[in-house]
């Protein structure tokens, strides 16, 4: 008779009425869990060949799929709209979809009006959701829309500093003035915290820009100054521009309308964006010979095509040569004065010359008096300024130097004193009377 070996896995135990009967066996005899069988179950978070999930069920399941990915907030809003709207407009299964039907769907975007970059967002939440997601294959052969290619908004270097000077407050100075010092993104600059400027090494640091990326950008002279004097009011984990509520940061819209009020104040017919800033930024370091690698590094660009783009908008010898027609009929580039703005109320403006070496040119300070219900307001520090002859510029102080005198004027008369016809009006009179007869 053959007797059986124990298993490797059992050991002996006693009798005891208190003892296991058996305990597993550890290490190498230890029992292992069932494998994974990676080519007999799909890799699909839905599987629409088996699973049949309503329209809520599929796009929780791949909204939930793109947070653990961590796709960006942003991205994951926008794809989640796209795939709603595809959803409510096909009205059946998310299973039952069809290439043809992704077709149809394109095409009732662009007989709507949808551009093109709206075409490419749904074609690539669709491709996102069903190819890359569910393993399916219904935009296969649809290639993303071609895009027009237009040329960035380019500022002049006077155009930047015209901006700058129509900023009315020292905020509103400061953010359009370190988009265009630094070359970072309006998204960027709004999350900017104390503790990333680096006032040892002059430099900014960006953390988790476009695409995840780390970078850094040189600090500005012309702001270290004020930004060490305003830092020490604040902690380091605080924003730079702080927003409306305790804890968090100016939005990128509120920094869009601060860029479209100045510009507006400053005259410029151009569409300028505070991305237009980011373009100057860019396009001058060009024009100044800075390489075009060095270049992409501060811009963060992934790709080099992506920044020569600004080779053809910077301003090159062949580009400032005359027409051989503008030669003939004597036509030159002469400064365009901008229309006259409507009146925007009655005031009185108080200029006081100073008087200056001989040589050096003329400086004046104006007072403005505006007649209020209870008492004249007078808003003073005005500067005027003749860097050349026939050229006169105006120092205004930002409004927080304002905000006592403001206080016992009317709504209406601080919306007027706030619009960019006030800065124009001010400019007209302090101009002509500043001049000499």
């Amino acid at each position: 008779m053959v007797a059986i070996a124990p298993s490797p896995t059992h050991r002996q135990f006693s009798h005891d009425a208190n003892s296991v009967p058996y305990s597993l066996a550890r290490g190498r005899y230890a029992p292992r869990g069932r494998l994974e069988d990676r080519l007999a179950a799909s890799p699909a978070v839905v599987d629409l060949g088996i699973e049949q999930p309503a329209p809520r069920e599929f796009l929780n399941r791949i909204l939930r799929e793109m947070k653990i990915r961590f796709y960006q907030q942003k991205t994951i809003k926008t794809y989640r709209n796209a795939l709603r709207a595809l959803l409510r407009w096909f009205g059946e299964l998310p299973h039952k979809l069809l290439r043809e039907d992704v077709r149809c769907y394109l095409e009732v975007l662009v007989d709507g009006g949808a551009s093109s970059s709206w075409v490419g967002i749904h074609l690539s939440a669709i491709r996102t959701a069903f190819d890359k997601m569910c393993g399916r294959n219904i935009t296969l052969g649809l290639a993303t829309p071609r895009r027009p290619k237009r040329l960035p908004v380019i500022l002049s270097s006077n155009e930047v500093i015209r901006v700058l000077q129509a900023a009315p407050t020292l905020r509103d100075k400061l953010v359009l003035g370190m988009m265009y010092a630094t070359g970072v993104r309006v998204s960027e600059v709004v999350r900017l915290r104390w503790r990333d400027i680096d006032f040892d090494r002059r430099r900014v640091n960006v953390w988790q820009g476009k695409g995840r990326t780390d970078r850094h950008v040189m600090l500005p002279l012309s702001f270290e100054p004020l930004l060490r004097r305003v830092s020490e009011s604040f902690e380091p984990e605080d924003y730079v521009f702080p927003g409306l509520n305790a804890g968090r940061h100016m939005s990128p819209r509120t920094a869009a309308r601060i860029m479209e009020r100045a510009v507006k104040i400053a005259g410029i017919g151009k569409r300028a964006t505070p991305h237009s800033m980011r373009h100057a930024f860019a396009t001058h370091l060009l024009e100044n010979g800075t390489d075009v690698r060095f270049i992409q590094k501060l811009l963060g660009h992934v790709r080099l095509e992506t920044t020569t783009i600004y080779t053809k908008v910077a301003v090159i010898r062949q580009c400032q040569t005359e027409s051989p027609l503008d030669t003939l009929t004597g036509k030159r580039r002469d400064r365009v004065e901008n229309p006259a703005r409507p009146s925007v109320g009655r005031l009185c403006i108080e200029l006081t010359t100073n008087k200056e070496p001989e040589g050096k040119p003329a400086i004046a300070e104006a007072t403005i008096t505006i007649q209020s219900d209870t008492r004249p307001i007078q808003l003073r520090g005005i500067v005027v300024r003749q860097p050349r002859q026939g050229w006169v510029s105006l120092d205004i102080p930002p409004l927080e130097d304002w905000e006592a005198a403001l206080r016992w004027v009317t709504p209406a008369q601080r919306a007027r004193i706030e619009s960019p016809e006030f800065y124009e009006l001010l400019q007209k009179h302090i101009t002509h009377r500043f001049l000499p007869k």
